[in-house]
């Protein structure tokens, strides 16, 4: 007997599988594609001063609006909101394409952002939805290495149209598997929305609105400084408004951000070391080829390609360690302990090799490390936090997980550019990028470290009591 909790005809299971799989392809090609090709949009509306503004306009609509997608999709059912998130995702799109000035531009990157961030949670809460239990890990394994391939394929695709002159095919071709996801979810999705009367918290979505910007507006590296009193009024006034918005939805039935989630052990645990491996990937993506061009001195079509290696890994891996994960109920703990520990060993490594005269073939080897790390950490951390959610709360518990990630890599990168920041305040030289890199990677890993030690020292204990009590 099938355990999935909503059941589907096998070949409508395979339709909508492969649309989940399509949206998070566009998730992905939505984000690095569409960051590479910010300087070309930019400077043909004469805008390259806000090339940091796009952004953020993209990141901050995501992470205002991913604690709600889920609760939305548990309102109106998770297909029409891929339908509506997505159309508003397509025409946002387009719009980017033929934008006429900069703040058009950034209306559409905001709307890109908001919308995906009403649908990111929708394929993982999909695949959980749909399969049984024991292959859901392998089924995240498969959006794992979707948004694996979407990111460093879309990217290449992006620069080689752009390089032909085709810079607009270059903005529209996200939309492929976009208008693929939808149609297939769409057209072979059940309306699954709660047959509940369901209420919306409208004063919790205006707190967020209010408190999310204000605090990663502030963190994020903003150009007026860390010591800026306007920053840190900003900052001030974000906090306080995210101290209200706690107590207001510890205080009603129906929240947008469920407080009483966090009071479960064994899901906090699980969302924390997740949103650890999270801090540790921000310091490869973003600073890697920083190092690699300033201090290693290597071109930029060569620090570009430092993720090609990992994003082949993460084409394969993810599906055979799911099917290995989700043999036995041990390996869940494995199976993150895995992902930790080889997210901490090369971004410690990282702190000590990045220095002029070194060899580039030592980035490509600790980045196709962390390729196995980003590999387990998909198959494992998600699926592991849907296993402890009931059923009526997979959906809201689902966008939480990802409204940790996407708010702990704001985090992590305003903490990224603050040390860099201090390390370079007395001149950008290579000397001094050189020890900007170093503190980063190091920060990097003594805090994914922690993430180890609360899998041996937490998660391990907690699975295997459980795994003796089912016996």
């Amino acid at each position: 007997m099938s355990t999935a909790l909503i059941q589907l005809s096998k070949g409508k299971k395979t339709l909508v599988s492969f649309g989940a799989i399509m949206l998070t392809v566009a998730v992905a090609c939505y984000g690095l594609a569409l960051m590479t090709l910010v300087p070309p949009i930019l400077q043909r509306l004469d805008g390259m001063a806000f090339a940091g503004l796009v952004g953020l306009c993209i990141s901050l609509g995501i992470t205002l609006l991913s604690p709600i997608g889920g609760k939305l999709g548990d309102i109106f059912g998770r297909k029409a909101v891929v339908i509506v998130a997505g159309l508003i995702n397509l025409v946002c799109g387009i719009g980017i394409a033929f934008a006429s000035n900069v703040l058009v531009l950034l209306i559409c990157c905001f709307g890109v952002g908001f919308s995906q961030g009403a649908y990111v949670s929708a394929p993982s809460i999909i695949m959980g939805l749909i399969n049984d239990r024991k292959n859901v890990p392998k089924a995240m394994g498969y959006l794992t290495m979707a948004l694996s391939i979407g990111g460093t394929g879309g990217s290449i695709l992006a620069g080689i149209l752009t390089d032909m002159g085709m810079l607009n095919a270059a903005i529209l071709f996200p939309a492929i598997p976009l208008v693929l996801g939808i149609v297939f979810i769409g057209l072979c999705y059940p309306n699954d929305k709660s047959g509940k009367s369901v209420s919306i918290d409208y004063k919790g979505i205006v707190l967020m609105a209010l408190s999310l910007p204000a605090i990663t507006l502030s963190l994020s590296g903003s150009t007026l400084g860390w010591s800026n009193l306007v920053s840190i009024i900003v900052f001030v006034v974000g906090v306080l408004f995210a101290a209200i918005l706690i107590k207001h939805e510890s205080s009603i039935e129906q929240p947008i951000i469920p407080i009483k989630l966090f009071k479960e052990r064994d899901y906090l645990l699980f969302l924390l070391v997740g949103a650890i491996c999270y801090f540790g990937r921000g310091a490869f993506d973003n600073y890697a080829p920083l190092g690699a061009q300033e201090v290693i001195k290597t071109s930029v079509a060569l620090s570009g390609s430092l993720q090609l290696p990992k994003t082949i890994l993460t084409m394969f891996v993810p599906a055979i360690a799911g099917v290995w994960m989700a043999k036995k109920k041990a390996n869940m703990w494995k199976a993150m302990f895995v992902a930790t520990l080889l997210f901490a060993i090369p971004l410690l490594a990282m702190g000590f090799t990045v220095q002029a005269g070194w060899y580039i073939w030592i980035y490509f080897a600790v980045i196709t490390i962390s390729g196995i790390a980003e590999s387990f950490r998909g198959i494992s951390f998600t699926p592991a936090a849907q296993s402890v959610l009931k059923p009526e709360d997979m959906g809201i518990g689902t966008s939480m997980i990802n409204f940790a990630n996407s708010l702990v890599a704001s985090i992590a990168a305003a903490i990224y550019s603050a040390i860099y920041g201090m390390c370079t305040a007395s001149g950008v030289t290579a000397d001094t990028v050189q020890k900007g890199v170093n503190g980063v990677f190091l920060t990097a890993g003594i805090v994914t470290v922690v993430g180890v030690v609360i899998v041996l020292t937490k998660v391990r204990p907690m699975l295997k009591k459980e795994e003796v009590a089912a016996e």
